[in-house]
């Protein structure tokens, strides 16, 4: 992930990009969300998910937003407001396979960005 020190760790917050237009982007949130049983309300650009069963620390809240940075390139945020830290690593864990599609993936051109500065 282009903002997360740790690829694979999900504190309180993580960010992904995507190449997708954001109503894409907005849909498959919602798609993902919903096949997690979670409620999602939209306004404009951002979005709050919140679960149907109440875990260790209440019920987890998700609040999402997509911020356009360039013609074509998005940074989607998805923040924890409630609930316990792990059921949002765990949640995050499910619902990003959700969002294969709209992530931006640039592994293979980061490691061939490794691969020319060692030759």
């Amino acid at each position: 992930s282009l903002f997360n020190k740790e690829p694979g760790i999900v504190k309180r917050e993580t960010r992904f990009t995507s190449q997708c237009p954001a109503n894409d982007i907005i849909s498959k949130i919602e798609e993902a969300a919903k096949s997690l049983d979670f409620n999602v309300r939209k306004r404009n650009y951002k979005i709050k998910l919140q679960g149907h069963t109440s875990g260790r620390k209440g019920r987890l809240s998700v609040a999402t937003e997509v911020f356009e940075v360039a013609p074509s390139l998005h940074v989607v945020e998805l923040r924890k407001t409630g609930g316990d830290t792990l059921e949002f690593h765990n949640f995050y864990k499910s619902f990003s396979s959700g969002l294969k599609d709209v992530v931006w993936n640039r592994d293979v051109s980061d490691e061939g960005s490794r691969d020319r500065k060692s030759v």
